[in-house]
């Protein structure tokens, strides 16, 4: 009987010492995860809503948690994204959100990805095609879990075509960074003189890319480093110095048309004022070299037809659509002052 019983403490005791070393499991896989989401969080705030710029955040604000929670965690680990190889690790807290929403995992992760780039503009470097989300199913016990990654999709890395190296990555910023610092450096007077002066700065040196052939011609390295672009360089590059000087701008992506109906894919700009109203500036348009644009918009000299411009005029040969890439996620666009700023 005594045996019986000593083999049933043993028994009883190696239980408890399973017991504990799966909730210890449990504890670091998910707990501690939580412990680093909060961490993230604390990112956001410190990096993008403790700011001047009400407009840094804009399109992450519009997401839903779970797209948040990939936003803040790929923002809180850009450095690791410039070896161009890294894994990111998503908090254990997505995947609770994930289950609350019900949406698929990957339209989660394009409309994070795609507020990300509208917010921030220094991932030319990534090419979104060989990004992969991971996701990894565990079970322990009766307990089913989600892990969720970030990672190369098949290539060894995920740069894009013009870069092979973080040296290369770290050389291009530092570029981009010193020759839009040097450009604010002379903008003064009020919030209008500063916008007009970026706005002809891009105009006078910036030429519009009609050979197909450039690489970084949608993004800030092509207009400041390589000075040739389309329509998207030209309003990255605006919004990048805009942000620089803690004016609130945005990207907006839609449809521009001429005056025979003719039409293209577009990218512009809305600019909040110290009057409290959003205006449109459409730099690409406003460049009396731009061969792509519609006859009826072309003259020899700079100009201003589309520049801090109201809803009224503007929207007559501009159409916005929030769905930047087909996820259905809708951004909104701030609503524009019907007349043109005075």
């Amino acid at each position: 009987m005594k045996k019986n019983q000593r083999g049933s403490s043993i028994i009883l005791f190696i239980l408890i010492v399973l017991i504990l070393i799966v909730a210890y499991i449990i504890y670091d896989l998910y707990v501690n995860n939580d412990e680093n989401s909060i961490d993230y969080a604390k990112y956001y705030h410190e990096n993008v809503e403790n700011t001047e710029n009400e407009a840094k955040g804009y399109y992450y604000n519009q997401l839903e948690e779970p797209s948040k929670i990939m936003y803040t965690s790929i923002l809180a680990n850009l450095d690791l994204l410039k070896n161009g190889n890294e894994k990111i690790l998503f908090p254990s807290e997505l995947e609770k959100s994930i289950k609350e929403t019900g949406n698929e995992e990957e339209n989660y992760f394009q409309s994070a990805w795609d507020a990300l780039s509208l917010d921030n503009l220094e991932l030319f470097y990534i090419d979104t095609n060989k990004l992969s989300l991971s996701t990894k199913k565990m079970t322990l016990l009766a307990y089913k879990s989600s892990e969720y990654t970030l990672e190369p999709r098949e290539e060894a890395t995920y740069y894009s075509e013009s870069f092979t190296n973080r040296d290369q990555i770290e050389d291009a910023l530092n570029k981009i960074n010193n020759i839009a610092d040097d450009i604010i450096s002379n903008a003064s007077g009020t919030v209008y003189d500063k916008v007009k002066y970026v706005h002809d700065w891009i105009v006078d040196n910036i030429s519009y890319d009609t050979t197909n052939n450039g690489k970084n011609k949608d993004n800030i390295y092509g207009t400041f480093v390589d000075k040739s672009v389309v329509c998207e360089g030209y309003a990255e590059a605006f919004k990048y110095l805009l942000d620089k000087l803690n004016i609130p701008c945005i990207l907006v992506y839609g449809t521009g048309f001429d005056n025979t109906g003719n039409s293209e894919a577009h990218a512009w700009n809305y600019v909040k004022m110290p009057d409290n109203k959003w205006y449109a500036v459409d730099v690409t348009w406003d460049d009396p070299i731009y061969v792509g644009m519609p006859s009826a918009f072309q003259l020899n000299t700079r100009k201003y037809e589309n520049f801090l411009k109201g809803s009224e005029d503007f929207l007559k040969t501009h159409v916005e659509d929030g769905d930047v890439s087909g996820t259905g996620q809708k951004f909104k666009y701030p609503e524009l002052s019907k007349i043109d700023y005075k």
